[in-house]
């Protein structure tokens, strides 16, 4: 149901402004709406003003933003180590820590620079130490010369590499070997070696074919291969020392203020967004005001903690909700037990408006209904109550899975039901097995009596969609709206009386005077309505039509079910049997889940809300603390 509010205005003292605020932060229940406050005649400098900030508490404000902005830097660049610390007495310290912070946050920042420099050297001496241990099996290949210049290249594919060898044996009149061999990536790098007097020419060759070659420095370049490989090891490992080093660096920081500056942002962004509430606030000289919006059952514990808090300083005053109030007022919804799981359906749909109705209710009673009347087997029933009590019982009171298994329950209780109705056990199994037979309909032979059930259901539903809708807008004195949808309601209920009286005459029932009853109540509804209101009426028309979806789906079911009995039996065996009509009873079953939900939503959405549901609503979004 939707959460009755009242609009209530907190006055005390503007000393008292901040200890109020953080109260209403607290208790979590009361929504600002400064657009309800009518400030008056502005110009005579009299009565209440927007609350401007003095120069103390502007000067308070800013130093606790800065504050704030330079601790979340610093929560950045440290690591998350838990750590326990005592709790602090937050205001008393706040200036030690913007001395601190500085001095924190300077060594964080350097250790961090000098982290990201070393992270990088180290990843590209892994690459290069792995470039050249994938190169050094091949230095057997090589000639024992100890003259010889080795360049380390990468090469693009094993075409490339004929190619690449031929050139450089052309380029260096036959000076030079390659041998190549493939990295963990499947990168193809290859070892050159040639003199050193054809090293230049070499190397200019590599560059005009675009070879990437391995630089190295020039005191490695001097180095053997293996004692390369020995030398980037040893760095490598120098750099991994200091890497660990800063890492302690920072952990040691953390470890010794995380929890403390954690305290310290918990209590800058409480008090900031004081300062940010306050703007929702009005002033004089020397009080306050402040309006908005609350539960109506919380107003009289809300009013007693003003009291304690201030001393009765401040008081709350509930006043009374005007018609130009009522499109501002702020909608929750809250439902009982049995309703609470369906507003996982309802949460699908805007908010609906303060004057208009909470959705979960209808769906509560009517999607279960419309889904065992859809579905309607009493095996079937009994195999969905399995998953429904496991997903219900497996996860926590309010967690999706868990309301889906509530409603899946709820809806296998009404297949179970409707199955008995239909006399439906697996299709006909339960028929030819257990003598069950119907207690009212057999759906399967009965196509039209369930045509006329369908439709007589979708009477029923829109035109109590269309009562709640007059009743809707003469709530909101929308009397033109409310005359208009109570014609076409007489009138829909009229012309169902005559199609009753066409095909099965009775009595009491005259097809003529109530056609002459349908023709007198157009005017009134093209006056009420407009001209597009024949057209409204026929849509309505075509919206109870639309029920018959929960024949035509529901005999789908039944005559898969029966197929599935029937080439089970074609078999000749039986477990085989049992098999290939297992398949197909969990499909139909799958089927069976899906298609009724999703059409007995829509029948929901689209047919019975349209009626009267007046959406768009603003959501209550009380002020509260941040949970810690």
């Amino acid at each position: 149901m939707i959460v009755r509010m009242a609009k209530v205005e907190i006055l005390g003292p503007k000393d008292d402004l901040f200890a109020v605020l953080d109260l209403l932060r607290g208790r979590g229940v009361f929504q600002p709406d400064p657009e309800l406050f009518t400030a008056g005649d502005s110009s005579a400098g009299e009565g209440p003003q927007t609350l401007i900030l003095d120069q103390e508490e502007v000067r308070e404000r800013r130093f606790f933003e800065e504050l704030r902005s330079r601790i979340l830097q610093l929560l950045e660049l440290i690591p998350d180590v838990s750590a326990n610390s005592p709790p602090i007495q937050p205001l008393p310290v706040m200036e030690l820590l913007d001395e601190l912070v500085d001095q924190h946050l300077s060594r964080a920042r350097a250790d961090s620079e000098a982290l990201t420099i070393i992270r990088e050297e180290i990843e590209q001496l892994q690459h290069n130490l792995l470039f050249w241990q994938v190169l050094e099996p091949l230095l057997a290949e090589m000639p024992q010369d100890s003259g010889l210049e080795l360049l380390g290249v990468t090469i693009r594919d094993q075409h490339h590499l004929a190619e690449l060898e031929n050139l450089l044996q052309a380029k260096t009149s036959g000076r030079c070997h390659i041998s190549t061999t493939k990295m963990s990536d499947g990168t193809l790098v290859g070892l050159v070696a040639t003199d050193r007097q054809m090293a230049a020419t070499l190397r200019q060759a590599l560059t005009d074919e675009r070879v990437p070659e391995m630089r190295m420095s020039e005191e490695l370049s001097r180095l053997s291969l293996a004692q390369r490989i020995e030398a980037l090891q040893a760095s490598l490992a120098e750099l991994q020392t200091e890497s660990r080093r800063i890492d302690q660096s920072l952990i040691d920081l953390s470890r010794q203020w995380l929890a403390i500056y954690r305290q310290a942002l918990s209590w800058l962004e409480d008090r900031l967004s004081l300062f940010r509430a306050s703007a929702a606030a009005y002033a004089t000289r020397q009080c306050f005001v402040i309006q908005g919006w609350m539960a109506a059952s919380e107003v009289e514990a809300l009013r007693k903690a003003l009291a304690e808090a201030t001393e009765e300083r401040a008081v709350l005053e509930q006043q009374a909700i005007l018609d130009e109030d009522l499109d501002r007022v702020p909608v929750t919804l809250r439902n009982p037990g049995y309703f609470a799981p369906f507003e996982i359906f309802s949460r699908l749909l805007p908010l609906p408006r303060y004057t208009s109705f909470d959705p979960t209710p209808f769906i509560g009673l009517f999607l279960p209904v419309l889904f065992g009347m859809i579905l309607g087997d009493i095996g079937y029933g009994l195999l969905l109550i399995a998953p429904a009590l496991l997903l219900a019982r497996r996860f926590p009171s309010g967690h999706f899975a868990s309301d889906l298994g509530k409603v899946l329950g709820i809806g296998a209780l009404y297949t179970i039901l409707f199955g008995l109705v239909y006399g439906e056990l697996f299709g006909d199994l339960g028929e030819h097995w257990l003598n069950l037979q119907p207690l009212w309909i057999d759906r399967g032979k009965a196509v039209l009596p369930m045509v006329i059930f369908a439709l007589s259901v979708g009477v029923a539903h829109v035109l109590l969609g269309m009562l709640l809708g007059c009743w809707s807008d003469m709530r909101r004195h929308h009397r033109r709206e409310a005359l208009s949808k109570f014609c076409m309601l007489l009138a829909i209920l009229l012309l169902v009386l005559a199609l009753i009286s066409w095909l099965k005459p009775q009595p009491w029932l005259a097809t003529r005077p109530l056609l002459a009853a349908v023709g007198i109540l157009l005017p009134v509804l093209i006056a009420a309505g407009g001209l597009l209101a024949p057209l409204e009426l026929l849509k309505t028309l075509g919206n109870i039509v639309s029920y018959v979806r929960i024949m035509a789906i529901g005999l789908s079911s039944v005559l898969l079910a029966v197929v599935a009995n029937r080439l089970g039996g074609m078999t000749g065996d039986v477990m085989l049997g049992i098999l290939v009509a297992g398949l197909l009873h969990a499909f139909n079953l799958l089927l069976g889940v899906f298609a009724p939900t999703v059409h007995s939503l829509r029948l929901h959405y689209v047919e019975f809300f349209s009626k009267f549901l007046d959406l768009g609503g603003r959501r209550f979004e009380p002020w509260q603390k941040k949970p810690s």
